[in-house]
């Protein structure tokens, strides 16, 4: 993105975010692509768990590191602080909802070892397609409402 700044093409935060959003959910969306190509023990290439990192990790730096320059960008300057604890707070809880997506995820094992993974691949698929289609959803919802919000910032890049 820093060669598009250059030349003046730069996207706006809400783009970038939308971006990272889309992006983040594409990575889930890969994996799920990659389960139609499961081996007889329903086993899925490392290439997708590799595409979904790549996917995960570029939609990341577009989320994390803008959100917060946005937040140093929009904050009074005495509550900048406060604003950015409020952000790690965001992350923390983020963190918590993701703990509890995770139980719809388990399946079950004998000694760390999957009983059944057929059920095992189906379960995943399910709850990362989920993941990813909400992920990409409300990213092309935020790409639509980008001019909208970039105008409430009055000009911060």
């Amino acid at each position: 993105m820093a060669e598009t700044g250059a030349k003046g093409r730069e996207p706006s935060i809400p783009v970038k975010f939308a971006i990272g959003l889309i992006l983040v959910g594409a990575g889930y969306l890969v994996v799920v692509l990659g389960s139609q190509f499961a081996d007889s023990q329903f086993r899925v290439a490392l290439i997708w768990v590799a595409l979904l990192y790549l996917l995960h990790s570029v939609g990341e730096l577009c989320l994390s590191p803008v959100g917060l320059s946005m937040i140093t960008k929009l904050s009074m300057a005495k509550v900048v602080g406060l604003m950015m604890g409020t952000w790690f707070l965001g992350i923390s809880m983020a963190q918590y909802v993701g703990g509890i997506i995770t139980q719809f995820a388990s399946v079950e094992t004998v000694g760390g070892a999957v009983t059944n993974p057929k059920v095992a691949l189906e379960t995943y698929v399910g709850v990362f397609q989920t993941i990813g289609s909400t992920a990409v959803i409300f990213g092309v919802l935020l790409l639509l409402v980008s001019p909208l919000i970039k105008r409430i910032m009055h000009g911060v890049q």
